[in-house]
């Protein structure tokens, strides 16, 4: 069984709904607060597309156990995504340190 169905779907859903939240809300925070270069928040917001499709997703297919199963491969996916877009970030804005 997914996490999601251990949990329940419709608690998976809100869980889902405010990490992916949270996680653009430290961002902001991040970038507003200069602990993140500027580079990577505009890289960020590319996954932006992405995280509303995961979002969608689980919203349409909470109450199917079989559907959200592929949650958590997409979750992983914007996971994924979202770390490469930070280390693209880094390696930018570190090359514009250098310059």
């Amino acid at each position: 069984m997914s996490p999601l169905v251990r949990v329940g779907t419709e608690t998976g859903l809100k869980l889902i709904r405010s990490g992916i939240l949270l996680l653009y809300a430290l961002l902001l925070a991040f970038t507003l607060s200069k602990s993140l270069p500027l580079t990577c928040s505009v890289r960020f917001y590319v996954s932006s597309q992405f995280q509303q499709r995961v979002m969608e997703f689980v919203e349409q297919n909470h109450n199917n156990e079989i559907k959200i199963f592929m949650a958590k491969y997409y979750c992983v996916h914007l996971h994924s995504l979202f770390g490469a877009l930070l280390a693209a970030g880094l390696v930018v804005a570190r090359g514009e340190l250098q310059s």
